[in-house]
């Protein structure tokens, strides 16, 4: 008992138990009187790996109710991540069926506003503000007691050891340590795509011609880029499509550069290759092969992601069952 009392005697030791107490209190205020709760907050909210689960859901959704309205209310939820959500899930669908993502896309854009309804984005911000209404003033009571705290244990150090602070000589402080580069050798620039697309054809899919728009990081329009049919063999239905055109367009050019993607037999038969070259640079499909077009100021590039051939009486690899191309445009220097 009398150890404590003379401990308690000292004013540093009752400062620093004052400091303890008063962490205490806060954290039980801030975490059990009045803990912040969060509920039926927006989609926003969420991770940037739940979003793009999320607007999966809302696409696969769509594709059943086919209601637009309520498409573009979800796909709005997502607030300021909406678009970069979109151009996520269509780099990466996973299970999404890719013209179920196309009727998406097309169904947002419409300009429909939805009568009524409160704004989704109102309580999120209600509830961030009060948290901060409850952090701000326990953090600033905090920030101030250890101010103190830290002044009195100084002082009462210096008192005790009847010394002067401690003042490191100049070599001994970061600036006399020599400093270190380390030669990396020469730096090779990465570019930073404009967007990223990907898009994919099915058999049966007769009318398949997809498209995108270019645009700057301030929003510009450049230019499109997209993929069409170039070429079928055979007269049965469906469309036995055995080779694709990926074209680029540039607002800054005075031409649309075309080049064409072939299966093997249309590749092989020189007649079939001399009249699509016309169309542009004949190209024979491989898996991960890359196909680039440049304008004046822009360049895309197409990569093969997958392919399969197509199997019936026609001869072996000249035709497509599916075909994934991933187009990545970049601003050209």
């Amino acid at each position: 008992m009398d150890v404590l009392k003379s401990l308690l005697e000292r004013k540093w030791v009752l400062a620093g138990v004052f400091f303890v107490i008063g962490i205490a209190l806060g954290l039980i205020y801030a975490w059990q009187i009045d803990a912040l709760e969060i509920i039926n907050t927006t989609p926003d909210m969420l991770r940037q790996d739940l979003r793009e689960d999320y607007l999966r859901m809302v696409v696969d959704s769509f594709s059943v109710n086919q209601v637009d309205a309520l498409a573009i209310q979800r796909y709005e939820s997502l607030g300021e991540y909406a678009e970069e959500t979109l151009l996520a899930v269509g780099a990466d669908p996973g299970v999404v069926d890719p013209a179920s993502l196309q009727s998406f896309r097309a169904a947002i854009s419409i300009p429909i506003s939805p009568e009524g309804g409160p704004d989704d984005g109102e309580p999120a911000e209600e509830e961030r503000a009060s948290a901060w209404r409850i952090i701000l003033p326990v953090g600033g009571v905090i920030v101030l007691v250890g101010v103190v705290v830290s002044w009195l244990l100084a002082r009462r150090a210096q008192m005790i050891q009847g010394d002067e602070p401690y003042v490191p000589q100049p070599s001994q402080t970061l600036r006399g340590i020599p400093e270190t580069k380390v030669d990396t050798g020469e730096t090779v620039p990465i570019r930073d795509p404009l967007a990223t697309f990907r898009t994919t054809y099915n058999l049966g899919d007769d009318s398949y011609d997809d498209s995108f728009s270019i645009e700057s990081a301030t929003g510009d329009f450049l230019g499109e880029c997209g993929v069409g049919i170039a070429d079928v063999i055979g007269v049965d239905g469906p469309r036995k499509i055995s080779a694709l055109e990926v074209w680029l367009f540039d607002k800054n050019d005075i031409q649309t550069v075309t080049k064409v993607v072939m299966s093997q037999h249309a590749f092989d038969d020189s007649e079939v290759r001399t009249r699509l070259a016309a169309k542009g640079d004949p190209t024979l499909i491989e898996s991960g092969g890359v196909v680039e077009l440049q304008t004046a100021s822009l360049e895309v590039e197409a990569r093969v992601v997958d392919f399969v051939y197509g199997e019936g009486v026609l001869p072996p690899r000249s035709f497509f069952e599916r075909v994934t191309l991933e187009l990545r445009a970049y601003q050209r220097d």
